[in-house]
């Protein structure tokens, strides 16, 4: 999976973890990741890192219904 511009190998176990951490039934399958969160503070857009393994998922059913949460995920070090 593609998160923040780098290639990181997420299991199926670490899909389905991510998957019942944001208490979503199994048609959910997580689309996108980002460990970076976009804030319009009216004078512009400010980029937050979060904590090292967490990210904002985004999951979607078969009919295209997304929702997003915060979840746990290993990912590699990433100090930029």
């Amino acid at each position: 999976m593609l998160i923040d511009g780098q290639f990181v190998a997420v299991s199926e176990k670490e899909y389905d973890d991510a998957r019942k951490q944001a208490e979503l039934p199994v048609s959910f399958h997580m689309v996108e990741a980002t460990a970076l969160l976009h804030h319009n503070t009216g004078n512009g857009i400010a980029q937050i890192r979060l904590p090292e393994g967490l990210v904002v998922a985004a999951f979607e059913d078969p009919q295209g219904l997304r929702r997003y949460g915060v979840v746990t995920l290993p990912l590699p070090c990433n100090k930029s």
